[in-house]
């Protein structure tokens, strides 16, 4: 299809200007890899999904699918979340975010799915702060309450 092939050459175009960031990472003897190791590792498979959707648009001559405004919704909400977290902090953030985007994905909006979002919220951001704190030792942005 033509949107595959459209969203294939983004990827790479995206993935290319992030595979040239790697290279600005510093490099330490201690570690073994390299710190671009990883973020190489998956940029490449990113781009190996890339092209597959950019060879799989050229074969399948499919209608053209209109894109539904919640992908945007989506888009907006994920580039929001990444710009506020360090004004905002994580944990102020990150409920009102995983809320967003539970009700987001979700058909229909109803109280019960209201009740559920709000919980999932809750204990979504306890577990990834306990997670990231107690046990990887990682310091996550503060915002307004540091």
């Amino acid at each position: 299809m033509q949107q595959d092939r459209i969203v294939g050459i983004g990827l790479l175009a995206g993935g290319a200007l992030l595979l040239f960031e790697t290279f600005s990472f510093r490099v330490n003897d201690w570690e073994p890899l390299g710190m671009a190791f990883w973020p190489r590792l998956l940029l490449a498979l990113l781009g190996f999904c890339a092209v597959f959707l950019i060879v799989k648009g050229r074969l399948d001559d499919g209608p053209f699918l209109s894109v539904h405004a919640r992908s945007f919704l989506a888009l907006g909400l994920g580039v929001a979340y990444v710009v506020l977290l360090p004004r905002i902090g994580f944990l102020l953030l990150t409920p009102a975010f995983v809320f967003a985007a539970s009700l987001l994905i979700g058909r229909e909006l109803r109280w019960q799915r209201l009740v559920e979002a709000a919980a999932l919220a809750v204990v979504t951001t306890l577990a990834l702060d306990l997670v990231f704190k107690q046990v990887l030792l990682v310091q996550l942005p503060e915002g307004l309450l540091g």
